[in-house]
C-alpha cells in the first residue's frame, strides 16, 4: 500500500527547492556582474596603460630627431632650437613626412606641455613662424597632474631651462629627463639620449 509519501513533493519541500534555486541565481548573478565589472576595469586599465606609451613614444620619437637648426619667431627674433622653460618644452626636430607634396620644410617645430590636466602636443606649420601663427594642439593624454622635463649633465646634475650659458668648467647636458605624474599610475620617467649635435 503506497503512502502520501509516495506521491511527490510536499509544499514545504518545493518551497525549500525554489528558495535554494532562487538564491543560486542571485549569488550567480551577482558573480556575473563581478565579472563583467572587473571585465571593464581590466579593458579600462588596458586602455590607459596603451594612451600613456602612445604619448610617451610619440614624445620619444620626436625627441630622437631633434634639429641643431635654430627658427625666427614671429617678431623675427631668432630662437634656440631647444627651449626648456616652467616645464614647457619647445624643439625643432626634423623628419616631418609630407606625403602631399606641400611646399614646406621636412623640419618642424614642436612644443610640449601639461594645460588643464592634459598633456598636449603644438606644432606650427612654419618653422620660421609668421606673425599671428597659431599652433596646431593634439591632446596625447588626459588627466595628468604635471609634467617635468629638464636636462641633466654628466654629473646627474639638473638643468631646468635651457638654453644657458655653459662655460668651460661646466658639464654639457648628456640626457633629457621626461616625467609625467598621473593620478592613476604614479610617476612615469623616462631618460631619453641627448642626440649628437643638438646641443
Amino acid at each position: 500500500m503506497k503512502t502520501s509519501r509516495d506521491q511527490g513533493f510536499t509544499l514545504f519541500e518545493m518551497l525549500i527547492a525554489v528558495s535554494i534555486f532562487a538564491l543560486m541565481g542571485a549569488f550567480a548573478f551577482f558573480a556575473l556582474g563581478q565579472l563583467t565589472r572587473n571585465g571593464q576595469a581590466v579593458g579600462e586599465a588596458n586602455d590607459r596603460l596603451s594612451d600613456m606609451q602612445f604619448a610617451v613614444v610619440y614624445f620619444n620619437r620626436d625627441w630622437t630627431q631633434v634639429s641643431p637648426r635654430k627658427i625666427r619667431n614671429q617678431y623675427g627674433d631668432e630662437e634656440s632650437n631647444i627651449i626648456i622653460e616652467d616645464n614647457v618644452i619647445t624643439f625643432t626636430r626634423g623628419g616631418w613626412s609630407n606625403l602631399l607634396q606641400h611646399p614646406r620644410s621636412s623640419l618642424q617645430r614642436v612644443q610640449y606641455l601639461v594645460l588643464d590636466n592634459k598633456l598636449l602636443r603644438r606644432h606650427w606649420r612654419s618653422l620660421d613662424q609668421g606673425i599671428a601663427e597659431e599652433p596646431v594642439q593634439a591632446v596625447l593624454l588626459d588627466n595628468v597632474e604635471s609634467m617635468e622635463v629638464e636636462f641633466l649633465d654628466v654629473l646627474g646634475e639638473p638643468i631646468r631651462s635651457w638654453p644657458m650659458q655653459v662655460g668651460p668648467g661646466d658639464a654639457a647636458p648628456i640626457l633629457l629627463a621626461f616625467r609625467l605624474e598621473l593620478p592613476d599610475m604614479g610617476e612615469i620617467t623616462r631618460l631619453l639620449e641627448v642626440p649628437g649635435g643638438a646641443i
